[in-house]
């Protein structure tokens, strides 16, 4: 971007006051303005122009407004560009400031083209709006970041030819693989509402592009505008898990349906075969959907996705790791989809969010070149095997997994093995010293001192978790009933403590009954049963006491079988330790949007405790910590108690329990 921030910033906040679309037809008229930046595809076209610049007719005010005089402009365009008349009724209706338009068309016609372009002002202007959440089409779709964009189009890795993207959204999708091909793309589209139609026309224009998006926007799925036509590329990011698609006249005898009729209440696997009917027999297709379809067992869904894998139509699955898009944190993966020529080949799994470096707010290039070099590898039959982050695996593999597309099915697990998690333990006996030498709290260090070299527990016993507690859910209303009432124990208290408190911010109404029913007493275990990550899935909380409160609908409790077998306060640390976290993950190592803990999966998590004597000394030390890191107010201090909890669990449960098995296992930790 050879423009400065400062100039974007007040572009954009311009534009904001003279709205989204005459801020969009003074972006238009800009870059028709200037010649030597004309699209490729207009270079040799007389498209209107008078001999006036179309900016200027604006700037000088030709009509007794500026209101007035961009509708002028635009009138010499509408021969050439159809959809400009949506821009120009879209004007009709917005109210607009004069002073505004004239000092935005007054920016705009300063800052030359080589210096800010066009298409880098839409694009600042448009990921404000999407970030803020103010952008989203009637269909449901979102703007899809530039980062994402990029990374789909190079694991397409187009060079030549067509490519189709049959939810344009902005147009960002196609942009980025015409941009990737060196501008050697036929590209073509369609869009479901207006806005979506018009942004994809001007986002594409911008960068000196065009589309075929159709006559006039319309539901894909319903109306394919390209029925007829075999494409070498299809991209898109489509709405997700969008309900009540069909009408039952419009898709009756609907090829495209072959693999299997999708459900109605879903249409994520009718986007997946609308792609696949438009894949020349070589070609290859790239969809972002949400986790849920590669391991939802819905009939229809399920079937259609081994009809995929069974004709050898999965090239890759890659999962996203959360909060890459702008209006969603849903978990996202892509599916690299092949045409009906594709060689047989094992299927590619890739798990993004274990990549190193990690991956925060975007996918950075480096990142982009990587998983392309994986796509090329594979495709050219010279990857196998897998690691902590990728693999590959047969369809007769895949078929032993039920069908089942999670890449956590597919790549090695990593666990540190006993003797690493033994020498970080060591790290324990320092971190005390540090603590004791910043403390002015003579008592609490003096009791704290001893776990520096403390004795681990002899004896440990194992049982089944679902042997020692009685699991229950919680209380289940509707949007009534919140607000107001009895308070309630929520998901958010249970992820982020690992005590139950003593006050909670939600309340719901509830009966009598449901108080006793839904009751929260002391040594119960609150588990989230959702979590968007499989980290923060079934985490622990305890209760220390008989509660005045209840346990929400989205929690598992599970209440202590025999009183005394497990102090609360080592569950509090049983529960948060790396030792449980392992065993949950063993039972749960299927992505899906949100991860999810049932009975079934309960019932297969071992529990492990030493004797009550040891129970009682490490949940004490630990609560203490706790506590007294809630009211400390030196953030260096606040650290090191927070690593000295994470360490003591870890020495004192996880080392322990580990020592146990690797007496029992060649490899403990797999």
């Amino acid at each position: 971007m050879a423009g400065g921030r400062k100039e974007l910033w007040k572009i954009e906040q311009l534009g904001r006051r003279t709205g989204d679309s005459i801020f969009f037809s003074l972006l238009l008229l800009r870059k028709l303005s200037q010649e030597e930046f004309l699209p490729e595809f207009l270079a040799e076209k007389d498209f209107g122009q008078t001999e006036h610049q179309l900016l200027e007719l604006v700037l000088t005010k030709r009509k007794s407004t500026y209101r007035e005089s961009v509708a002028d402009a635009l009138t010499l365009l509408k021969d050439s560009f159809p959809f400009v008349q949506m821009l120009i009724e879209k004007n009709e209706k917005q109210d607009v400031e004069e002073d505004s338009l004239r000092e935005l068309t007054e920016w705009l016609w300063d800052i030359p083209e080589n210096v800010l372009s066009t298409a880098d002002i839409f694009e600042f202007y448009f990921c404000r709006k999407s970030s803020a959440g103010s952008i989203t089409s009637a269909s449901g779709d979102f703007y899809t970041p530039r980062s994402v964009a990029r990374c789909l189009a190079a694991l397409l890795n187009p060079e030549q030819g067509t490519a189709y993207d049959p939810c344009c959204g902005s147009g960002a999708l196609l942009s980025a693989a015409w941009q990737y091909s060196g501008r050697n793309l036929k590209l073509y589209g369609q869009t479901q509402d207006e806005d979506s139609y018009l942004l994809s026309q001007l986002s594409l224009l911008f960068r000196g592009g065009y589309a075929d998006l159709g006559r006039e926007p319309a539901s894909t799925l319903l109306q394919d505008r390209h029925r007829d036509r075999k494409f070498d590329f299809v991209i898109m990011n489509p709405p997700f898990n969008y309900k009540d698609w069909f009408n039952d006249f419009a898709i009756a005898g609907d090829e495209r349906w072959c693999l299997g009729f999708p459900p109605r209440s879903n249409a994520n696997f009718a986007w997946l075969q609308h792609v696949l009917s438009h894949l020349k027999p070589e070609g290859r297709g790239a969809v972002v959907l949400p986790n849920g379809t590669l391991t939802t067992r819905i009939r229809r869904e399920a079937d259609i996705r081994e009809a995929m894998i069974r004709n050898n139509l999965v090239e890759a699955i890659i999962t996203l790791p959360p909060g890459l898009f702008y209006s969603t944190r849903v978990p996202c993966c892509i599916w690299l989809l092949a045409g009906t020529g594709r060689a047989e080949r094992e299927i590619l799994f890739i798990d993004v969010a274990r990549m190193k470096p990690a991956v925060r707010k975007e996918i950075t290039p480096a990142h982009i070149e990587e998983l392309k070099g994986l796509a090329d590898r594979h495709r050219k039959g010279n990857l196998h095997g897998c690691t902590e982050w990728y693999g590959t695996a047969s369809p007769e593999a895949v078929a032993q997994k039920e069908f089942l597309l999670s890449p956590n099915l597919y790549l090695a697990v990593s666990r540190p093995g006993h003797s690493q998690v033994r020498r970080e333990c060591e790290k324990l006996a320092e971190i005390i010293e540090e603590i004791s030498a910043q403390c002015a709290d003579a008592s609490f260090v003096s009791a704290l001192v001893p776990w520096k070299n403390a004795e681990g527990a002899k004896a440990w016993k194992k049982a089944d978790l679902l042997e020692m507690y009685d699991v229950s859910g919680g209380v289940m209303k509707g949007r009534a009933f919140f607000g107001r009432g009895t308070p309630l124990v929520d998901v958010k208290a249970v992820i982020h403590a690992p005590y139950v408190p003593d006050h909670v911010s939600s309340c719901v109404e509830v009966t009598e009954d449901e108080k006793i029913k839904y009751g929260i007493k002391c040594g119960d275990v609150l588990l989230n049963r959702t979590s968007e990550t499989t980290e923060e899935l079934a985490c622990g909380c305890v209760a220390l006491k008989d509660q005045e409160a209840v346990c929400g609908g989205f929690l598992k409790r599970l209440r202590p079988r025999e009183e005394k077998t497990m102090d609360p306060l080592y569950a509090a640390c049983y529960f948060r330790s790396e030792i449980y976290r392992w065993e949950v993950e063993n039972v749960s190592t299927v992505y899906t949007t949100y991860a999810g803990i049932n009975n079934k999966k309960l019932s297969k998590i071992a529990v492990y405790f030493p004797d009550t004597e040891m129970q009682k000394k490490l949940g004490s030390a630990v609560f203490s910590l706790f506590r007294f890191r809630e009211q400390c107010t030196d953030e260096r201090l606040k650290s090191l108690l927070e690593e000295c909890e994470r360490l003591l669990i870890r020495r004192y449960i996880t080392c322990s329990v580990m020592g146990i098995q690797s007496r029992k296992e060649d490899d403990p930790c797999r």
